[in-house]
């Protein structure tokens, strides 16, 4: 929707209302009904305004809340309490609503007015105070509660010119919700920006650099110049496992005074604080006064989510109140517990204030702490080793094992090829990015006849150095079905390895040395068994190996083919240890090969054997380029891949690039020239007797790119005749406006012949091709859809091949709702400008509209989309000159009827008679 509203009568006539009282303000939401399975819907609301308590005339004892689903309700005030800055009081009003299903929903009040002389708010005695609070609903069954974020720090603030501002809101979220913050505009109405509303160091006259932390919260304003009053909103976001939940909008108010003083100051040892579940967190922090401000008192208090913790809250002692003399030293200490675990960190707010100027408050300065409690590891691994088998065990019980919310689920065991004993930081839990991978499909908690957890690993290879790690698990549950929403993972345990031992060949070496449909030639390699590791007592000569072959890439025993065979009759013998295959169709299949032993004339081979096969390239021709993609079945670790090739023309092949992934894509080429590649990987049994690097060669692949691929989609825009602000009254004038970003501003891409635009009168029907351009420098159209504005877009690019590119984003038109009132009317009987009708209106069914006086008295209200009020009241009499407010709700024609729209309408209108 989009309304327009003049608002030049601020400037013509500067008359100062008396309902003029707000300083600052945000809406708070906590689900109510999360551990009720019938009441799963309902949430309770709270309204905070921090008002002046002089103005009892205009005092609210409620509030009109809207829900954001299309009700409102006004709500009493349920609580006052008196701030630290005189003439200011804080205010609630808390009421609960239930919703129909889960959703977001974007709750919001209004209020008039703000203060005047706000320096960054022009015309801020005439501007009313409004802030919203987007609220994600969610199913607690399956996500878990969720309530908006909640802010611990007052928001009247003060500043001395020449001196360094800080603020930090104290934001916490009750589910342990990660949160982001960055500032905003502060609004007149839900949705609606006050104009020319600037930053408070934007002001003509005022300077310094204004910031805010993204994940602290932390404002500093370095340094304020201009004394006066400036309000400032910013964002409060949070965020479950990456995904957007909550936008808190809180306005705030500062007070900068022309005063010569330095804010106090506060000392931490640390500001970044990680701990183990379990551990005692305890420090000291101390607050001075500068060193100039050698009569200065200095208050210390501490704010944050530790404090409100029901079984282990944390202290701040001594417990002391009000001014002190300097310096003040107090302690911090919370002993954290399992049921602390979160990814979320814990942030603590510390306020040291002076007495001194400004009166009477003085100045304050303020520093955050983060504390991030993870799980402690496993502990007390060890292991035993079988032939084929890898037992693993650690300690029993857990140290968290008992913790519930988060309950503790499991374990996961994870294993490398080789070693990699990092030692795991504190604030580093699980194992991602390590080079482990996770055996263990999901969690585990088996305990073996010893009382000790156990894993066992069958998958493992003979001759192979493996290494563990477990990492516990806890989880965050809804509380009415138990299932699990939210998981945290611990430190992970310390590294144990073992080697299996190597008693059977092993092979070494799978090499393409020749591409031929017939005549192809494979390199085979392998190691003879470790003397160290096969009893020869057992196993007696003499000693026979035997090398298969199977076509493609497999382990099947069944596919394999004996091809040579290899015997001496004691084991140190001489014995060869490669063969060179050949005769093979190396162009159209890989192999794979097999080494066995076989002792004493038996049938059946010492231990199973290790398949190999060689690496198989295969490839894609494309529109300049080609795109490489290879695999393997070997029992060693490839590390990296060289990508080789033979340029047209040219008889030998060149590195071209060496990858760890097992694809390339070779770019900037020539179409219908040929190219040809061949891989060669780079890997290792990460075993200390057996060579390495191990390298082995794909067959030749030779390809010729062409163009067959399209441009890159556009990127779409779409003005409509609202967002041109025309006269909507003219039909010529209904019509869309179609710009689109062409290929080479989006991904670079020049080949592009032309446009297909396309459209759909909604957002399910099929589009059809409403204009074809064959410029590829064209990119705007002018687009008159068939009732009035409304109407899905898509535009689509094609090259001189023909090639299509995808559609485009999907630009959607609604017919929005121009509704146009005067700022001035003037009902003196002159027949000219006697009613109060709108400038112009377009696509609206229905008003709901209230007029109200400068006390919040209402004076009319009607339903006629022509208002059409002649400046008398509900009684019919006559009003008097002044500035009247109106709010109410537009219903619109869109897609699906007649709706209403999303944000209330709002502003003021100035009456003039001779009366």
């Amino acid at each position: 929707m989009r309304l327009r509203f003049l608002l030049s009568f601020l400037a013509l006539f500067p008359l100062v209302l008396s309902a003029t009282h707000n300083r600052a303000g945000e809406i708070i939401v906590r689900a109510a009904g999360c551990d009720n399975a019938s009441d799963q819907l309902t949430v309770c609301a709270t309204i905070i305004t921090y008002t002046e308590t002089a103005q009892t005339d205009v005092d609210r004892d409620s509030l009109e809340l809207f829900w954001g689903d299309g009700s409102s309700e006004f709500i009493g005030r349920t609580q006052i309490t008196p701030t630290s800055t005189a003439g200011i009081q804080r205010n609630e009003y808390t009421f609960c609503h239930r919703y129909s299903s889960a959703g977001r929903y974007v709750l919001s009040f209004q209020d008039v007015n703000r203060v005047r002389g706000v320096r960054n708010i022009p015309g801020s005695v005439n501007i009313p105070f409004s802030v919203t609070t987007s609220f994600s609903l969610v199913n607690p069954i399956l996500n878990g509660c969720n309530s908006s974020p909640e802010l611990s720090q007052s928001p009247i603030d003060n500043a001395c010119i020449g001196s360094v501002w800080t603020h930090n809101p104290g934001a916490f979220d009750i589910d342990g919700d990660s949160l982001a913050f960055e500032f905003t505009q502060a609004s007149f109405a839900p949705g609606n920006p006050i104009p020319n509303y600037v930053l408070p160091n934007q002001v003509p006259g005022s300077s310094g650099d204004l910031t805010i932390d993204p994940r602290t919260g932390q404002i500093t304003w370095d340094s304020p110049s201009l004394p006066g009053e400036y309000n400032l909103a910013f964002l409060v976001k949070s965020f479950r496992n990456g995904q957007p939940l909550d936008t808190l909008v809180r306005d705030m108010q500062v007070f900068v005074d022309d005063c010569s003083n330095e804010p106090p100051v506060i000392e931490l040892a640390r500001e970044e604080i990680c701990v183990v579940a379990g551990e005692l967190v305890e420090f000291d922090v101390i607050a001075t006064a500068p060193l100039g401000d050698t009569e200065q008192q200095v208050s210390l208090t501490a704010t944050g989510r530790p404090f409100d913790l029901e079984n282990n809250p944390a202290t701040f002692l001594p417990n002391e109140t009000g001014f002190q003399a300097d310096p003040v030293r107090r302690t911090f200490r919370w002993q954290t517990s399992c049921s602390d675990v979160r990814d979320q960190e814990y942030f603590l707010v510390f306020r040291a204030l002076d007495n001194g100027p400004p009166r009477p408050s003085g100045l304050a300065t303020l520093r955050s702490v983060s504390i991030k409690v993870v799980a402690p590891p496993p502990t007390d691994l060890q292991t035993t080793v079988e032939e084929d088998l890898v037992t693993l065990t650690w300690e029993n019980p857990y140290a968290c094992q008992e913790s519930t919310q988060p309950d503790f689920v499991g374990f996961t065991v994870w294993r490398r090829e080789g070693s990699n004993n990092f030692a795991p930081d504190t604030c580093e839990t699980g194992l991602a990015g390590r080079g482990y991978t996770q055996l263990t499909n999901t969690e585990i908690s088996d305990v073996d006849d010893n009382g000790r957890y156990v894993f066992e690993d069958m998958d493992v290879i003979r001759g192979r150095t493996y290494c563990y790690r477990v990492v516990a698990v806890l989880s965050l549950r809804a509380a009415s079905t138990n299932l699990r929403f939210q998981n945290f993972e611990s430190i992970p345990s310390e590294e144990i390895c073992v080697q299996l031992d190597r008693d059977i060949p092993l092979l070494t070496k799978v090499d393409v040395v020749e591409t031929s449909s017939t005549q192809g030639v494979v390199d085979v390699c392998w190691l003879l068994p470790s003397a160290n590791s096969l009893d020869t007592v057992a196993n007696s000569g003499p000693y026979r190996y035997v090398l298969s072959r199977a076509t493609g890439q497999t382990t099947d025993p069944a596919a394999f083919s004996s091809i040579a065979t290899f015997e001496t009759p004691f084991f140190g013998g001489d014995v060869d240890t490669c063969y060179t295959d050949s005769n093979l169709d190396t162009e159209g299949s890989a192999y794979s090969y097999r080494i066995e032993l076989f002792v004493g004339g038996g049938t059946e081979a010492v231990g199973p054997a290790q398949p190999a096969s060689t690496v198989r390239l295969s490839g894609d021709p494309t529109d300049r380029a080609n795109a490489l993609s290879w695999t393997e079945t070997v029992p060693w670790a490839n590390l990296e891949y060289e990508v080789y090739r033979r340029d047209p023309g040219a008889t030998d092949f060149n590195q071209l690039a060496t990858v760890t992934e097992m694809s390339y894509r070779d770019t900037g080429l020539v179409n219908e020239q040929e190219y040809c590649y061949y891989i060669r990987s780079v890997g290792s049994y990460n075993i200390d007797d057996i060579p390495s690097p191990l390298l082995n060669r794909s067959q030749q692949l030779c390809l010729t790119p062409e163009d067959d691929v399209a441009p890159c989609a556009p990127a779409l825009a779409v003005e409509s005749a609202c967002e041109r602000q025309v006269d909507c009254s003219d039909i010529d004038n209904l019509f869309n406006r179609l710009t689109w970003e062409a290929p080479r501003e989006v991904c670079g891409d020049d080949d592009v012949a032309g446009y297909r635009i396309y459209f759909t009168l909604d957002s399910i029907g099929d589009p059809i091709l409403v204009k074809t351009i064959d410029d590829p420098d064209e990119v705007t159209f002018n687009h008159a859809p068939p009732d009035g504005i409304v109407g899905c877009y898509t535009v689509t690019a094609f090259d001189i091949d023909g090639n299509e590119s995808e559609t485009s984003n999907r630009v959607c038109v609604e017919n929005c709702p121009i509704y146009e009132l005067p700022n001035v009317f003037t009902p003196n009987g002159d027949g000219r400008n006697d009613r109060l009708e709108p400038i112009a209106q377009c696509f609206v069914e229905q008003v709901s509209l209230k007029i109200f006086n400068r006390w919040g008295q209402l004076v009319f209200e009607t339903e006629n989309p022509g208002i059409d009020w002649d400046g008398t009241n509900l009684n019919g009499e006559a009003l008097p000159s002044g500035t009247y407010y109106y709010i109410g709700q537009i219903f619109e024609r869109r897609f699906t009827g007649i709706a209403q729209s999303e944000s209330p309408v709002s502003g003021y209108v100035e009456l003039i008679t001779n009366r």
